[in-house]
């Protein structure tokens, strides 16, 4: 899944909802004014370019359905009631499905080992179980943020095998297994291949044959070769330099993604969240409950679906974007009620407009319901107190924040404390206890010292801490130790790095260069794709052997170091 493009995997668009009323009924939308509305939001766009279809389900019904624009730029398609759309993550939900589906049958337990039926993972220190897979708390790296650190782009072909291999491969996880919750796509390509091996089929003829057929979703399927025919298939449409391209997505890895589908089809799957016609009560109870980190918190996501509430309503949701592919499917079970929504135009802004349908459908029933609009506020401000300048200047420094990668300066100018994030945004610290400042701003927040770190505590109660650090002072002379060639064993690939213009650059073959800016000693940031943070590695007699690349979803990848 693409992170550099507007539609995220996680939770981004949200769903037409409508307000039950006095009696707990849902009322019936206004489907006429539903419809002028959503004309009136799609009126900025050309019906001759790439565009969207959207779904909206009622007491299970297929109440409304909307087809705008072109699903094939080259023979010029409209878009229409039978277009399969590629629905990226909202493929999850199937797969989880699929998975629960054995465990109802006695055929696999959620606490199992997932070595049991995927003999060819790496043995590591802590047991992986399917649910820990289910809820994105393996602490396995995410598989495109892999693929691409190993020298694939996106639109090559990537093939199911491939990506096994690729994630059988890894020697270190992220985390310890349910010590956070971390979106990683390579656990739902591991488990479309448990659900394969336990039924021995592939993955798309076990959905096809106990989801998809016995739902009537005649025209889904999960794509796992290339190739493969799909009727009235749309493609996926971006621009360069003002003109439209096909954005290709040739990963044929199923399970986090390559479901195809239509919104007819998406209805039936939503309507079988109230009506149960595949799957029991218990199974649909499992989907829909949040588990517990080892400390005790949940994190909003369970087994395939994000849980959370969107203006008071349960709301139980799932988008996803490949390419230029964006899709959501979200469901109000208080109010019997869906929205599907697909699009295949990578400059629509897809989270925006079903935002603003959302406030469309909920404007006339939010007049009963308690106002959203004023925050509680945890912390009031605190009195100035005196301190002198020779105080101050003992929190001067460098502060790290590993978490957002960015870094802040703390230095007194004018015998005030100033929180300096460049040459022209600059906020005093006013002392308001021991250690403690508050910045000089009307809301609240709140900066802290304690030994060497610094935590900036927003009105909300949260947190920002970060490290105090020396900044890297590298020459050309200091940054030839950094040069040569360096070796994964886990992705089977290389990088050289050399210097250009007094800068680290890091070359990949396939990927080109990446220029790499110096933070601290050892540690540099890259700028492009999965390689973000690189950080040398020594041993015990300070020799450098190595380094560990970090991206969102895939931490410390190393690579030895190679004798000339």
């Amino acid at each position: 899944m693409r992170t550099n493009l507007k539609f995220m995997i996680t939770p981004l668009l949200v769903s037409y909802a409508i307000i039950m009323s006095a009696q707990n009924n849902t009322e019936q939308i206004n489907i006429d004014h539903i419809a002028t509305k959503i004309d009136s939001l799609l009126s900025n766009y050309n019906e001759s370019e790439p565009g969207v279809a959207i779904g909206l389900v009622q007491n299970n019904q297929l109440m409304y359905e909307k087809y705008f624009g072109l699903a094939n730029l080259d023979y010029e398609i409209q878009i229409h009631k039978g277009t399969s759309f590629h629905v990226a993550s909202v493929s999850k939900q199937f797969t989880a499905f699929a998975i629960l589906l054995l465990e109802d049958e006695g055929k696999l337990s959620l606490e199992d080992d997932i070595r049991i039926y995927l003999p060819e993972m790496h043995e590591f220190k802590h047991k992986i179980t399917i649910s820990h897979l289910l809820n994105h708390t393996s602490g396995l790296k995410d598989k495109y943020n892999l693929l691409r650190l190993s020298g694939w782009t996106l639109d090559d072909v990537i093939t199911n095998e491939q990506v096994l291999e690729l994630i059988f491969n890894q020697e270190t996880l992220n985390f310890k297994p349910n010590d956070k919750h971390m979106y990683s796509n390579a656990n739902y390509a591991l488990l479309a291949e448990i659900v394969a091996r336990i039924s021995k089929m592939s993955f798309a003829e076990f959905t096809h044959k106990r989801i998809f057929e016995p739902l009537h979703m005649y025209d889904s399927k999960f794509l796992d070769q290339k190739g493969q025919v799909v009727k009235n298939k749309s493609l996926s449409y971006l621009k360069v330099d003002s003109t439209y391209v096909e954005d290709l997505f040739n990963n044929f890895s199923v399970g986090a993604t390559n479901l195809n589908t239509t919104i007819t089809d998406l209805s039936k799957w939503a309507i079988n969240y109230d009506t149960k016609t595949v799957g029991s009560e218990v199974i649909f109870t499992k989907m829909q409950t949040l588990q517990h980190l080892n400390n005790g918190e949940t994190y909003g996501y369970a087994n395939g679906l994000f849980i959370n509430t969107y203006k008071g309503f349960k709301r139980i949701e799932h988008s996803g974007q490949d390419a230029s592919y964006q899709a959501y499917l979200a469901t109000f079970p208080e109010l019997n009620l869906s929205v599907i929504f697909t699009n295949t135009n990578g400059e629509i802004n897809g989270a925006r407009m079903v935002y603003d349908i959302m406030d469309i459908c909920l404007k006339p029933y939010l007049k009963n319901k308690s106002s959203n609009s004023s925050i509680t506020k945890l912390f009031t401000h605190k009195e100035p107190i005196e301190k002198t300048t020779t105080y101050l200047k003992q929190f001067e420094g460098y502060y790290w924040d590993e978490k957002d990668k960015n870094s802040r300066h703390i230095k007194v100018e004018n015998d005030t404390l100033k929180y300096i994030r460049s040459s022209t945004n600059k906020t005093a610290l006013i002392p308001v206890g021991e250690n403690e400042f508050e910045m000089a701003l009307d809301e609240y927040v709140s900066v802290s010292f304690n030994s060497n770190q610094m935590i900036v505590t927003l009105d909300d109660g949260y947190q920002i801490i970060s490290e105090k650090y020396s900044p890297a002072n590298y020459n050309v002379s200091t940054l030839e130790e950094f040069t040569g060639r360096y070796y994964s064993t886990e992705l089977n690939a290389y990088y050289s790095f050399y210097i250009k213009e007094n800068q680290l650059v890091a070359k990949h073959t396939r990927l080109g260069d990446f220029k790499l800016k110096a933070i601290k000693n050892n540690y540099f940031l890259g700028n492009k794709g999965s390689f973000l943070k690189v950080v040398f590695v020594r041993n015990s007699s300070n020799e450098l052997i190595g380094f560990e690349v970090s991206s969102s979803r895939a931490k410390n990848v190393f690579f030895t170091k190679l004798n000339s």
